[in-house]
C-alpha cells in the first residue's frame, strides 16, 4: 500500500508542481491546505501557512491534488481505509471491497480498474506495478475484491475512467 501511495504522490507532485494546491486530511480528521514538498521513507513534507510540516503516511487519510487555476475538475485523490487504498480522479468509494482471504498468505496486490460513469467496475487487472506477491490465490481474491467496489456517480463524469486499487492481505 505504501508503494502505490508513494508512487501516486510523486506522480501528482511532478504534474502539479508549478502552481499546486493540495488538501491533506489526517486520520484525526484535521484538514490542511498547502503544498506537498516531498515524500521520502514514508514521511510527507507539507508546507502549511508557510511552515514545513512532516507527517508519516500512516497518519494520512486522504490527499487531494488540484490546480488552483482550474478548480476541482482537475482533482486527483488517494484514499486509504482498512488495508485498501485507491486512486481514482474525482471519485469517492461508496462500497468497500469484500476481502476474503482463507489462507495465511500475505502480500500487496495492486489492481488496475476501469469504472463506468455510474461508478461500477467494468474491468479489473490484478498484479500491476507495486504488487508484492505472485500468489495466484491472492491475485484472484484481489480481482474479486476490486470487482465488488462501487464509486460515486455524477452526470459530469466520463463514460469510463481508469485507476488503481491496492489491497493488503
Amino acid at each position: 500500500m505504501k508503494n502505490i501511495l508513494a508512487t501516486a504522490v510523486l506522480v501528482c507532485i511532478s504534474i502539479f508542481q508549478a502552481n499546486a494546491q493540495h488538501q491533506l486530511v489526517l486520520k484525526t480528521g484535521e484538514s490542511l491546505s498547502g503544498e506537498i514538498r516531498s515524500l521520502n521513507d514514508g514521511v510527507l513534507k507539507f508546507i502549511y501557512k508557510g511552515k514545513e510540516m512532516s507527517y508519516k503516511t500512516s497518519e494520512i487519510s486522504n490527499i487531494s491534488f488540484g490546480l488552483t487555476d482550474n478548480g476541482p475538475a482537475s482533482t486527483k485523490s488517494i484514499s486509504t481505509t482498512k488495508g485498501v487504498s485507491f486512486v481514482m480522479a474525482g471519485r469517492k468509494l461508496i462500497r468497500e471491497p469484500k476481502i476474503d482471504n482463507l489462507t495465511m498468505e500475505k502480500g500487496i496486490v495492486v489492481v488496475e480498474i476501469t469504472i463506468d460513469k455510474y461508478g461500477n467496475v467494468v474491468k479489473a487487472v490484478p498484479g500491476i506495478e507495486g504488487t508484492t506477491t505472485t500468489s495466484n490465490y491472492l491475485l484472484t481474491k484481489a480481482k474479486q475484491a476490486a470487482e465488488s467496489v462501487k464509486f460515486d456517480t455524477s452526470p459530469v463524469m466520463p463514460q469510463s475512467q481508469t485507476g488503481a486499487i491496492t489491497i493488503t492481505f
